[in-house]
Formats: C-alpha cells, sequence, structure tokens
C-alpha cells in the first residue's frame, strides 16, 4: 500500500477469463458485473426496458426498505460514499474541474457534486438506456452511450451543459451502430472523440464523421474492456483479448491513436483501464486472479493491487480525480435480492482517498 501511494504522489502485470452470463433474476447487478455487452443483451430482451425513465431517489440517500452496507474496517477510512440506496450506480466520471461528478443511475445520467447531493437528472428518453458518460476536457459537454431497449441500435450522444450543470439542449447525435456500443474516451484536445464496438475502435470528429482506427484480431472482443486516452493523445489504452468458451481472455493493451498493432500491458487479466493525471498510472480492474482494483507503473510494468474484491462486494470503473489524489470506483455488492428490497443487487459509488 505505501508503494502506491508513493507512485501516486510522484506522478504508477497482469490474462483473465471475463465470463458472459445470461440474463436471469440478477440482471441489476449484472450490467456493472459484465459490463455493456451483457447490458446490451438484455435491453434487445427486454428485462432492462421497464427500468428507463423510472422513479429516481437522490444521491446519498437510502431508499425505504433497502440495506446498504458499506465497506468495514481500515477500508472505511479510504472509502466516502457519493450514492447509496438500492439502485445500480456506475460509470462514474469526475469533470475536468473536479467539482462535479457524473454517472449512470438506472439507464439515466445523473449529475452530483462531490458531496453526491443534491443529484440532478440530465438524460432519461423513453426506450432507451444510458450508460458511460464522458466529460469533454473544456467541461462543457458530456458524451454518452444510448442503448435502444426496442431493436439493437446505439448511439454515441453529446449533451452541452450550461455553465449550471444543466442541459443546454436535447442532445445531439454523433454516431449510431447497429450493434452495442461499449465505451467511450475523449482526445485530451477535445477535437475527437473515441468509442468501442465488439471488434473495433472507432474516432468521432463531428456528426457522422467517423473512422476506425482499430480493428481487432478475428476471434476477438473489446466491448467490455474499457477505453482510455493517453494525456498526450498518442496512445488509446484498451482491454481486449481472445474469445475461449469460458469466456473472453481479457488484457489492458495500448495502440497508436493513429492505429497499428497493439502492446499487450498486463498478462493476468485487466478491463476498465482509468488514467492518473501525470499519465503514468493506470487504474484498472483485475476480473480473474485475485480480483480487485489495480494500478500499473507504466514506465515500469509493475502492478500493485489497491482494493480487493472480498465475499460481500466487488469493485468496477476506477477514475481518478483531476489532481490525481482520489480515485472513483463502484462497488457492487453481492447480496441476494431477497435482502435488496425491490432493487436486487444494488452498486453504490465510492470515493478512495489516495492520499
Amino acid at each position: 500500500m505505501q508503494s502506491i501511494r508513493r507512485a501516486v504522489a510522484g506522478s504508477a502485470r497482469p490474462q483473465s477469463i471475463y465470463p458472459v452470463i445470461a440474463g436471469g433474476p440478477h440482471l441489476h447487478g449484472l450490467l456493472l458485473l459484465l459490463g455493456m455487452v451483457l447490458l446490451f443483451r438484455l435491453l434487445l430482451a427486454g428485462d432492462l426496458a421497464r427500468l428507463a425513465g423510472g422513479s429516481v431517489p437522490a444521491a446519498g440517500e437510502a431508499q425505504q426498505g433497502a440495506a446498504t452496507e458499506g465497506p468495514g474496517g481500515e477500508l472505511a477510512a479510504h472509502l466516502t460514499p457519493v450514492t447509496q440506496g438500492a439502485a445500480m450506480d456506475g460509470f462514474a466520471a469526475w469533470s475536468p474541474d473536479g467539482k462535479a461528478i457524473a454517472f449512470m443511475r438506472d439507464g439515466q445520467i445523473l449529475l452530483a457534486p462531490g458531496s453526491g447531493r443534491p443529484v440532478r437528472v440530465l438524460t432519461s428518453q423513453p426506450s432507451s438506456w444510458d450508460a458511460g458518460p464522458a466529460w469533454r476536457p473544456d467541461g462543457r459537454s458530456l458524451a454518452f452511450v444510448r442503448l435502444s431497449t426496442r431493436d439493437s441500435l446505439s448511439q454515441v450522444m453529446e449533451l452541452t451543459l450550461d455553465e449550471g450543470g444543466r442541459p443546454a439542449g436535447p442532445p445531439r447525435v454523433l454516431a449510431r451502430e447497429p450493434g452495442a456500443i461499449g465505451y467511450l474516451a475523449w482526445d485530451p484536445t477535445g477535437s475527437a472523440l473515441y468509442y468501442t464496438t465488439s471488434d473495433r475502435i472507432v474516432r468521432v470528429t463531428g456528426p457522422g464523421k467517423r473512422e476506425v482506427v482499430f480493428r481487432a484480431p478475428e476471434g476477438w472482443e473489446l466491448i467490455s474492456g474499457g477505453l482510455a486516452v493517453s494525456r498526450d493523445g498518442r496512445w488509446l489504452i484498451f482491454g481486449g483479448g481472445p474469445r475461449r468458451a469460458s469466456g473472453v481472455e481479457y488484457d489492458l493493451y495500448r495502440v497508436p491513436a493513429g492505429g497499428g498493432e497493439p502492446e499487450r500491458l498486463t498478462t493476468e487479466g485487466g478491463i476498465m483501464p482509468g488514467l492518473h493525471p501525470g499519465g503514468q498510472l493506470v487504474a484498472y480492474r483485475n476480473p480473474r486472479t485475485a480480483t480487485g482494483i489495480y494500478l500499473l507503473n507504466l514506465a515500469t510494468g509493475t502492478a500493485e493491487r489497491l482494493l480487493a474484491d472480498d465475499p460481500r462486494a466487488m469493485y468496477f470503473h476506477p477514475q481518478f480525480s483531476p489532481d490525481g489524489r482520489r480515485l472513483l470506483v463502484s462497488r457492487l455488492l453481492l447480496a441476494p435480492r431477497k435482502e435488496r428490497g425491490q432493487g436486487g443487487f444494488t452498486s453504490n459509488i465510492y470515493v478512495y482517498d489516495l492520499d
């Protein structure tokens, strides 16, 4: 732990099988457990359509009848809840100035201050499920993924915000795909937005203006692996790997932003990369052995576990604060549906203090 803190203050090798599980009574929890590809399949089956446009409880307030178990022991001193209650919260992203957090709750994009409340609903579209918000580097807009609950279509959307963080108008469509879209990441200049599909990384420079910059090898899967862009804009860091009988062997890779051959960064598992502002550290999830949130030092190639999964909870979607001193994570509570009120599994957002 001390070596992790020193690396953060100074700016820091994991093959995984990421299984695909069919839908069922635990579909809420599976959203963050398995990523966007499963969510998309559930949407097409109609299992999640009923959630879109539903009521949105305030962040930081527990829903009646729902348990809100938080982390205990020494870990509790470092983790501060941003949201609580029987909801599926995830894909949290800090605003560039560090004053606000955008996140997904049950198919809507919400905005909250760092304290977690009050919360503001930014998107709510019937027959759609919105997820994966990504801040434009100047903080003036949010890109997000919109999945249709009626067909196989998905879209990359951009929502412009006013100075008060309110929508300045309806979101515009930047790109459309006939299948699922996974994760989004902006170029540091804000001139381009990248997104993943099951087998491609695509660059968008305006509505309808896009090009494929990386096509995965035959038999690979990318969509649940996450995506990040290096601070100098030269590299794309993503999770991907070959499909096996038991799932996908996800590891982290990087590829030049202009296209080229991927370079493997981990060997024992890696998805959902989040870059430190200093550019040297990558926070990510290892979904296979010794699972949890890790920090990878790109200079040395060494990785160290920061947050360990336990029998009660799993951690996802690590994202650094703009000052690099804190980490946003989603914590999926692994409790039976009967113990979670009407919400089934729940996931809440926490801030992990790296100081």
